[in-house]
């Protein structure tokens, strides 16, 4: 028996092979990044002069205060439409998850576009932050309570028995729901206390966080051991608030979700808010990518590839350039992601307690702020004979981290699918172990390789944390050409960079919806 045990699986030495490369390649780009950073923040002047500034505790009072108020107003506006569309039937529901799942996936450069054209005047400070985190994670929770299994039948039933809606929403539906929505608290308010794109063009002096801080003490102030101590305190509190998720959460008994019902016209009523709040920076950018100056006017779009104010007088970022350096980026990051995630599949398929701490490393990403991920690259090659600050990989290379664990995952989980009794069938029919193994994993893995690989194109084009970190003069991606318009003021620049974003947002959201149609369409 354990001879045949053997026969059926690869030999010692094809294993080896196959998990060095992706454990090699996850220890050197996110593991070391990681350390570094707290190697570098091990610095008793560093910490002892970040430390005693009072700005450093304004900005994570303001960083914890915004986060929790985002979170609140987030989860209460997202529940009873997640609960809408958890309950009921109707056409285009699968069009409206969509269109919830496109909004998350949007850039934050766009969303805080959307909402300074959304806002009147020139909005800055902590309401237009709590209004574009609202917009922006409200499809999280709205996805997420739709997929859970809400007790429709326990709540008819406790309907029919005299219990008040309320008394039924506070004994039963939430309760049963508790474990999601603490989960989903949790995801929205990491996402909130890490904002970085939407504090940096919607934030002030005085409403900034810690994310945008680093930023801020790296790159303009040159503080590379300050900015390390904020990234290293940021990545403190993050795994606090994850250890206090993970004991607090309780788990409920396992029920079944009801059929659903026909929505009703308040139900619909409730789902077309949903996703026109949620439509509504969009509609905004369209409307103010024909507005200069207060007045209705197109110069806006006729300009929008140009790279001059004036003539004789030009901006110093080109958005043609632009638009290619984002295509090519996220081509070679879409590439690398890619490469690793079928390494770890392979380490996976091939050694399964190998495979699994490889998974794990590769979610990192997941837990670290884009800005932090990108520090940790800076200042981990930048020294011969991995000197690459200057090189134009270390963009694309952030953003491959970044968006890997989104390609791993969903293959990572179609391949827990897989019946391995058909590999050991194809051996024992004379398959060779490796030849049983490849035919069975890649038709399992295919699908989600191919969405993920869309996923990446989408995160690599919006993606600005990283890119402010690891980006230089010439380098410039289209979120950074969009953010330096929204900064100018007078002309149309505000109008190119409206223009801009509705083609980005185009590009972003098109992928996504296209995506979930064929995940959908083959569920079917």
């Amino acid at each position: 028996m354990g001879r045949h045990h053997r026969l059926n699986h690869p030999p010692l030495c094809w294993n080896v092979a196959i998990t060095v490369p992706p454990t090699a390649l996850a220890i050197a780009f996110i593991v070391t990044p990681v350390a570094m950073l707290v190697a570098q923040a091990v610095s008793i002047d560093a910490i002892t002069a970040t430390l005693s500034d009072s700005r450093t505790w304004r900005v994570i009072w303001f960083t914890t205060f915004q986060a929790l108020i985002s979170t609140i107003a987030t989860v209460a506006i997202g529940l009873v439409p997640g609960l809408v569309i958890a309950r009921s039937n109707f056409r285009g529901r699968q069009f409206v998850l969509s269109l919830f799942a496109a909004v998350f996936v949007m850039p934050t450069v766009v969303m805080a576009a959307g909402v300074r054209a959304l806002l009147p005047g020139d909005p800055a400070g902590l309401l237009p932050i709590v209004v574009a985190h609202t917009m922006f994670n409200l499809a999280i929770v709205i996805r997420g309570i739709a997929a859970a299994p809400v007790p429709v039948e326990l709540e008819q039933a406790a309907t029919v028995l005299g219990a008040r809606p309320l008394d039924v929403a506070q004994t039963i539906t939430l309760p049963l729901l508790r474990p999601t929505l603490v989960g989903l608290t949790a995801v929205v308010f990491a996402l909130c206390f890490t904002s970085f794109g939407v504090v940096r063009i919607l934030g002030s002096a005085s409403s900034t966080t810690l994310e945008v801080e680093i930023w801020r003490e790296t790159i303009i102030l040159g503080r590379i051991d300050r900015g390390v101590v904020l990234a290293v305190i940021q990545l403190v509190m993050l795994a606090i608030g994850i250890g206090v998720w993970i004991v607090t959460r309780r788990r409920s008994d396992a029920f079944q979700s009801g059929s659903r019902q026909p929505i009703s016209l308040r139900g619909r009523l409730v789902v077309a808010g949903s996703c026109l709040l949620v439509s509504a920076p969009i509609i905004a950018l369209i409307q103010g990518s024909f507005r200069v100056n207060g007045s209705i006017s197109t110069s806006g779009w006729r300009n929008l590839l140009s790279n001059s104010i004036r003539p004789g007088l030009r901006l110093g970022f080109d958005p043609v350039q632009a638009i290619l350096v984002s295509l090519v980026t996220a081509t070679f990051a879409t590439a690398f992601a890619l490469t690793l995630a079928v390494l770890i599949v392979a380490a996976v398929a091939s050694s399964p307690t190998i495979g699994r701490v490889v998974d794990g490393v590769a979610m990192l990403p997941l837990g670290i702020s884009a800005v932090t991920l990108g520090l940790g690259l800076l200042i981990t090659f930048d020294v011969p004979p991995f000197d690459w600050r200057a090189s134009s990989l270390m963009t694309p290379l952030g953003h491959a981290l970044i968006a890997t664990p989104f390609v791993v995952r969903p293959v990572v989980g179609a391949l827990a699918t897989m019946n391995r009794q058909q590999v050991d069938a194809a051996a024992t029919l004379g398959a060779r172990p490796i030849r049983s193994l490849a035919d069975s994993i890649i038709p399992v893995v295919t699908v989600p390789l191919l969405s993920g690989a869309g996923l990446a194109v989408a995160i690599s084009l919006g993606e600005f944390g990283a890119t402010s970190m690891l980006s230089r003069s010439g380098g410039e991606t289209l979120p950074i050409v969009i953010e330096r318009l929204l900064t100018r003021t007078g002309g149309d620049f505000r109008a190119r960079a409206y223009g801009l974003s509705l083609i980005l947002a185009s590009a972003t959201m098109g992928i996504v919806i296209a995506l979930e149609t064929v995940a959908n369409r083959k569920q079917r």
